[in-house]
């Protein structure tokens, strides 16, 4: 379970609760929903080395996937990686893995979690979120939140929004 510390009015935390809540039932939804899901050709190579230290370069990195976000977060927030997963969390890291991250070694420590509005999302309703995990300004989770299709989670590579 992800646990948010944030210094936050009731309505944002309000928010940051229900996009987590989304995002936790995308990951219990996401075993058998491959098949929905359309790739496309990843052409740009990107290193998830790159210091993510700035708004501008999480953006960049989305962009680059081929996810249109608006140049501002909807939220940003610290979260505790648990330091035993549940199934939940092993579900989202299988996610992680199918990119080349992995969360197993940032068990136990403090992340911040910045979640962008999609703008080129094909459901047409603008529900559609990209999250991105940073630990020290390193990428260590990201994914895309389709709230039209029972909160399904799915990777920001290789993947159709």
């Amino acid at each position: 379970m992800i646990v948010c510390v944030t210094k936050l009015n009731l309505k944002k935390a309000a928010v940051g609760i229900v996009i987590l809540a989304a995002v936790i039932l995308g990951v219990s939804t996401l075993r058998g929903q491959d098949e929905i899901l359309q790739s496309v050709s990843t052409a740009n190579e990107v290193s998830f080395d790159e210091k993510l230290d700035t708004i501008e370069k999480q953006v960049s990195l989305l962009k680059s996937f081929g996810v249109e976000v608006d140049e501002k977060p909807i939220t940003q927030s610290e979260v505790q990686i648990p330091n035993e997963f549940d199934e939940t969390y092993l579900n989202y890291n299988e996610l992680q893995k199918q990119q080349g991250l992995d969360l197993e070694k940032y068990k136990g420590k403090r992340a911040m979690l910045y979640v962008y509005r999609v703008k080129n999302d094909e459901s047409g309703t603008g529900n559609v979120t990209a999250s991105i995990v940073t630990y020290k300004d390193k990428l260590i989770a990201a994914d895309i939140c389709v709230p039209e299709q029972d909160g399904l989670l799915k990777p920001i590579i290789n993947d159709k929004i």
